[in-house]
């Protein structure tokens, strides 16, 4: 074990070729299945409970933009939605319009949280959420992500990469576990074989890139099965109006949370985010570090279709979470991940 744990504990040095660019979106270096068997062997119980929960990017309150409850509208783009996916289960499209883009709430904003009964972690769409493990610049941290088809893992940028545009802040020896409770992977541990994120996020990070904190991964079959087959997978909604209900799923492990168990934040549009570009989507919620890249699931048990991230929050404003708001910018990003094969 103490082999395996050296070998794939390296840090990818600085003068590896830059990753290649495509449609927004850039790609991490490759792994290849014996690095990724590593990882998935290293990732024991007590690595997996010894992670630390990677920190929830914060935008000071003295640099955030005034914030208001003025919705933008879907700019005038086609909305469009994929289905949620069962296990094994066939994805339908559908181009229903999008619903008011008006309304809000001034923080704190109403929402509901609690702990997802036990019960449901088998169930679709529950079962297609899980944790991320990985190291990050050498540190072990913990986030969360979803399945959403063929290969592909859904999460935040800051969860894939550092956002400091180099190579080397690529996260590393990554793992998927999917319906994690209580240290238990119920589904197995699944390898990555490589990440892909919006290029603004992997160029500015925090908080120039925030706008666009969203990534997933590619990952390597287990027992001869994509993830997909195995856990289902999210459907997929964008260009929406921005007045909308979601179920932001994911694992809180900071203070005072212990990361053992999913958790949900139902709650409605609030306002829109503190940070340049397109605005993110804000609502209400208190979920802490470790629950980064869980998704935002919309029309839960109807379309169950990812349609945001847990992304950052002001750091004046404990009851509030961002996403990035789900456009052509995602769209680009989950064809990308569709498409990739391990």
């Amino acid at each position: 074990m103490a082999k395996a744990s050296q070998k794939h504990g390296r840090i990818p040095p600085e003068g590896q070729p830059r990753p290649t660019e495509e449609n927004g979106t850039v790609r991490s270096p490759q792994h290849d299945v014996e690095r990724a068997l590593a990882a998935a062997e290293f990732w024991t119980a007590d690595a997996m409970e010894g992670a630390q929960p990677i920190p929830l990017p914060e935008v000071p309150a003295e640099v955030a933009r005034a914030l208001n409850k003025t919705a933008y509208s879907a700019g005038g783009a086609e909305p469009g939605l994929v289905r949620g996916a069962p296990p094994d289960g066939p994805e339908r499209e559908d181009g229903e319009s999008p619903t008011a883009t008006t309304g809000g709430y001034d923080y704190p904003p109403p929402y509901t949280r609690f702990e997802v009964p036990q019960v449901l972690y088998g169930v679709f769409p529950w079962i297609t959420v899980g944790k991320v493990f990985f190291k990050q610049y050498g540190t072990a941290y913990v986030a969360s992500a979803a399945s959403i088809g063929n290969y592909a893992i859904w999460t935040a940028g800051h969860v894939v990469h550092a956002g400091d545009g180099k190579v080397s802040g690529w996260s590393t020896d990554m793992v998927f576990v999917p319906a994690y409770r209580n240290g238990t992977a119920p589904y197995g541990k699944w390898s990555v074989s490589y990440m892909r994120a919006r290029t603004l996020w992997y160029q500015k990070g925090n908080p120039d890139g925030l706008t666009e904190d969203m990534a997933g991964a590619v990952l390597h079959p287990l027992e001869g099965k994509k993830i997909s087959q195995r856990v289902g997978s999210l459907g997929f909604a964008w260009n929406r109006g921005r007045l909308q209900h979601w179920n932001s799923l994911g694992y809180p492990q900071a203070a005072p949370f212990n990361g053992q168990t999913m958790h949900d934040c139902q709650a409605s549009y609030a306002y829109d985010g503190s940070v340049s570009g397109i605005k993110p989507v804000a609502i209400g919620c208190d979920m802490t570090g470790g629950c980064s890249g869980g998704p935002w699931v919309w029309k839960l048990l109807i379309e169950s279709a990812l349609n945001g991230n847990n992304s950052y929050r002001q750091s004046n404003r404990p009851e509030e979470m961002n996403s990035p708001y789900f456009d052509d910018r995602a769209k680009a990003l989950w064809d990308k991940l569709q498409a990739d094969t391990p």
